[in-house]
């Protein structure tokens, strides 16, 4: 399990920060920052909720920190998912602007909830 932490941690750290990293210099060259944003909101949000669903699998539901990014991250994700399967749900697409606001907030506390479970020694399943 410690194992699995450690992974899943250096795997989203390298996913995060290879973003800020290519995003930046996406949007320099293209002068483009709103669409980098966009592309950031999947590819790092997309990594997390992979990451989300394996941890919710193995038992990290008692968190509250993991509840609170549950109710926050999956009804943006299941919008997307519903989108794209071509039922419209206009009324409730505000959810997913509003989800651009703070998922990068999201995003650097998911890391550090990541750091800090991959450090804790006595993960309780």
């Amino acid at each position: 399990m410690k194992t699995f932490l450690k992974i899943d941690y250096y795997f989203q750290l390298l996913f995060f920060i290879g973003y800020i990293i290519s995003g930046v210099i996406y949007s320099f060259m293209n002068s483009e920052f709103f669409s980098s944003l966009f592309l950031f909101y999947f590819v790092v949000g997309g990594t997390q909720l992979i990451s989300y669903l394996i941890r919710l699998t193995l038992g990290f539901w008692s968190d509250l920190f993991f509840k609170i990014y549950g109710i926050m991250i999956l009804p943006i994700w299941l919008i997307f998912l519903l989108y794209f399967f071509g039922i419209s749900i206009d009324f409730l697409f505000f959810i997913t602007y509003l989800g651009v606001i703070y998922s990068p907030f999201l995003a650097i506390a998911y890391l550090f909830y990541c750091k800090e479970k991959s450090n804790d020694y006595t993960v309780k399943l």
